[in-house]
């Protein structure tokens, strides 16, 4: 409206100033929160309220309320992210929708994976659409278990799509309400209101305690489809959120400041995490843009690093770049030649060519780099994987690609999987050819399979000196109504399932016991899944993929949709992504972690660049995981989490140059002094770190 009608925003303007239109949000859109990284979630609030702020004028205190009615469910960590950025209020209607069970509860306390807590209320209608006639108001009363305190929000109007109240909605409601608000008889009295005022008076009521406390993620029983369909968004969006952070970061290490920049690119990265848009529910024409200016958006910001490490180069020489909280040795191909790479968290170094012998063996169905053998049947499945202990991770078969059918969901096709799909057996994709070769400290086993409309070509590789194995895939998929799943039986099994999600894991279930088990059959999870016992645990890693499948025994990731509405062309085409697997030692899941930021933060790779560590944890539980320049005028942010499950210290060593550093909530407030040398961090807690420079720099940035 501003920049497009701007007439009409002035009109917009003046209606909030004046109390008749109530601004609601503090998000930047209304995003999907399965699937954006964390940082992007901290971003929506920061984008969005300053927003909010600077051109309408409203306060902290009128930004309380997190507004998201129709996203498709909701984070286990999503509670900490919002009281991190000023938000202690939350209004959804979506679990209304759950196909197999009933969410019990309409006004409750949501309590996220570290212990924070946000109070919820859902309208007992359960619809962002409300007609707010009579049969609609009695329908709330009658669905809300929580009528004893004697309130509860309408929200009247064509929703979907912003049409907002009617006419007709608000004569009835005027005649629901009755002269001098006497009501109808027969009907729970109705008053207009404002959601802020309406919080107010909830939070007065529950006060006292009582109310329904849940713990974990607000798991909606529906649209588990969104967590693939689209794949080529998804994956355009994993690598943004990728670039992003080594923009910011690299403009640290270069004393630069590329916020104007990249606010923009910014705004549009949380655009696309619209909850249509990122999670692959939206027409054609909204798919094959985004495409576009996710293409652009990575040139743009491909040219912002390509000219910070510009600024940094002093040289000729080949170094690597790591931009992740973890040290990293491993093998990069440069030119054509195969390097060794050692780069402590946040620095660059030097790499040196790479010095055989190896230890790797090539076999027609065997692969073997010494710490991890794999073997091959027929059809090209792994029959066994053995860790360097001698164990064997492989139960039923790993890596076994097959079609399941999808068949076409009305009206939800792009959104929703059929539960039963796994009543049928899959089609397995048949083996057309394989081979096996040694390419300098890699062993790679090359093969291409196929089945009716799909046709996949897999580099399997095996580093040296490494127990993960990668899956380096492209797709060919011209199907239609069918899902290509890489499915896994490993020998290591749990009950539960630790899932990677924003700033730290949930713990799933992988049984079937009741409904609620059931139900959850298609999962979302990041960078990994892990199932551990006493003996060991398997993981499942991957670059770009969302859905995951773990239960009796099976863990399988929905690697590619063919829905055809809202959008007949969905996914069709070529893919390419990585997916991987890796053995761990029991209590190991540390290592997992860290496998998955080395596989979605490849080292990069430039000339004459090298620097000492920016910033690291002593502590591997607690991640690095964002550097950068800070929102206000000066200073540096740092950002960490604690990855375990577990109370612990760390220390944060940094050659930022600081005079002052300042635990900051995510909106970056002072909280307190932080104590570098003994950070202490909650299970799963967030800390943010604001380096204030010394004061003559501050002046010289001023001046």
């Amino acid at each position: 409206m501003k920049q497009h009608q701007p007439a009409l925003y002035e009109r917009i303007k003046a209606a909030a100033a004046s109390g008749r239109l109530e601004l609601q949000g503090s998000f930047w859109v209304e995003p999907d929160t399965n699937l954006p990284s964390g940082e992007a979630l901290v971003r929506q609030a920061v984008v969005g309220r300053r927003f909010l702020q600077e051109e309408f004028g409203l306060s902290d205190e009128q930004l309380r309320i997190c507004w998201l009615p129709d996203t498709f469910g909701y984070s286990g960590n999503l509670p900490q992210i919002l009281r991190g950025a000023g938000m202690d209020r939350f209004m959804t209607i979506k679990l209304a929708w759950n196909k197999a069970t009933v969410f019990p509860h309409r006004t409750f306390r949501w309590h996220g994976i570290d212990g924070s807590a946000v109070l919820v209320h859902m309208p007992p209608e359960g619809d962002y659409n409300s007609r707010g006639a009579a049969d609609n108001i009695l329908t709330a009363l009658k669905q809300y278990p929580e009528r004893a305190l004697g309130r509860a929000l309408l929200v009247y109007g064509s929703g979907d799509g912003g049409g907002g109240p009617g006419e007709i909605h608000l004569e009835l409601l005027e005649r629901e309400i009755g002269p001098e608000g006497q009501g109808i008889r027969g009907l729970p009295r109705i008053e207009f209101s404002t959601a802020r005022d309406f919080f107010d008076e909830l939070e007065r009521l529950t006060d006292t305690g009582g109310l329904h406390e849940h713990t974990g993620e607000l798991y909606l029983e529906t649209h588990q489809g969104t967590y693939t369909t689209q794949g080529a968004i998804k994956r355009h969006n994993r690598t943004i959120e990728r670039m992003l952070h080594e923009v910011e970061a690299l403009t640290v290490a270069a004393d630069g400041d590329t916020r104007g920049e990249l606010e923009p690119i910014w705004r549009e990265v949380l655009l696309h995490q619209f909850h249509d848009i990122l999670p692959g529910s939206s027409i054609e024409r909204v798919g094959r843009e985004a495409r576009e200016t996710y293409v652009r958006l990575e040139g743009e910001l491909d040219a912002l690093g390509d000219g910070l490490l510009g600024a940094l180069s002093e040289g000729a020489q080949p170094t690597a770049v790591n931009l992740t909280s973890f040290p990293r040795d491993e093998h990069v191909r440069v030119d054509g030649a195969w390097h060794r790479a050692v780069v402590e968290p946040y620095a660059a170094a030097v790499i040196e060519p790479a010095d055989g012998p190896f230890g790797l063996t090539a076999l027609p169905s065997s692969i073997s780099n010494g710490l991890v053998e794999l073997r091959f049947d027929d059809a090209g499945v792994i029959t066994s994987l053995i860790d360097r202990a001698g164990a064997e991770h492989a139960a039923e078969g790993l890596n076994r690609l097959v079609l399941h059918r999808d068949p076409y969901q009305w009206p939800f096709d792009a959104w929703d999987i059929d539960p039963r799909y796994t009543a049928r057996r899959p089609r397995q994709l048949r083996l057309a050819s394989a081979e096996t070769r040694l390419d300098g400290p890699t062993v790679v086993r090359e093969q291409r399979l196929t089945a009716p409309g799909v046709e996949a070509q897999q580099r399997i590789v095996l580093e040296a000196g490494s127990e993960l194995v990668r899956f380096e895939t492209r797709v060919d998929w011209r199907a239609t109504h069918r899902m290509l799943r890489a499915e896994f039986r490993p020998t290591r099994w749990a009950d539960e399932v630790a899932c990677d999600i924003q700033f730290g894991h949930i713990q799933r279930t992988t049984t079937e016991r009741n409904a609620v088990e059931r139900a959850q059959f298609e999962v979302v999870a990041h960078k990994w899944i892990a199932v551990e016992d006493e003996r060991g645990g398997f993981a499942l890693l991957n670059d770009g993929k969302y859905g995951h499948r773990a239960k009796n025994g099976l863990l399988s990731l929905n690697l590619l949709r063919a829905p055809t509405f809202p959008d007949k062309t969905a996914d069709r085409g070529l893919h390419e992504f990585t997916y991987a697997i890796r053995p761990f030692a029991a209590g190991a899941l540390g290592e997992v972690i860290r496998e998955g930021y080395r596989l979605n933060n490849p080292l990069r790779i430039t000339r004459g660049v090298a620097f000492e560590s920016l910033a690291s944890s002593s502590n591997p539980d607690v991640v690095v995981e964002t550097v950068k320049r800070a929102e206000s005028d000066a200073g540096t942010v740092v950002r960490l989490y604690e990855s375990r499950g577990r109370a612990t210290t760390t220390t944060l060593a940094t050659r930022i140059p600081h005079g002052r550093a300042t635990l900051v909530d995510l909106l970056e407030r002072p909280l307190g002094p932080a104590e570098l040398e003994r950070l202490e961090l909650g299970p799963f807690e967030i800390a943010t770190v604001l380096l204030e420079p010394p004061t003559q720099a501050v002046e010289e940035r001023r001046a």
